[in-house]
C-alpha cells in the first residue's frame, strides 16, 4: 500500500467547512429541528431516536460542504 504524506502545516479543512455549513442560514431549520429532537428525548425518553433529523441535517451540511471541498482539491 503506498504511504500517504501530508504537507508540512497543512490541515483537513473538512471539519471547519462542514462547521460553518452547519451554521449557515440554510441548514438552521435543520439543525433547530435536530436540536429539539435532542432535548424533547432528554427531557421524556422514549423509543423515539433524532436519526432523520440527524440525516437531514447532515444531508444539508454535505449539499453545502461538497463543492467547497472539491475546490480545495483542485
Amino acid at each position: 500500500m503506498p504511504e500517504v504524506k501530508q504537507l508540512a502545516g497543512s490541515e483537513d479543512p473538512k471539519p471547519a467547512i462542514e462547521e460553518e455549513c452547519g451554521q449557515s442560514h440554510h441548514c438552521a431549520s435543520l439543525k433547530e429541528a435536530f436540536e429539539a429532537c435532542q432535548a424533547r428525548l432528554a427531557a421524556n425518553p422514549s423509543e423515539e431516536t433524532c436519526v432523520e433529523e440527524l440525516f437531514d441535517f447532515m444531508e444539508c451540511v454535505n449539499h453545502c460542504a461538497a463543492p467547497k471541498l472539491w475546490a480545495k482539491l483542485a
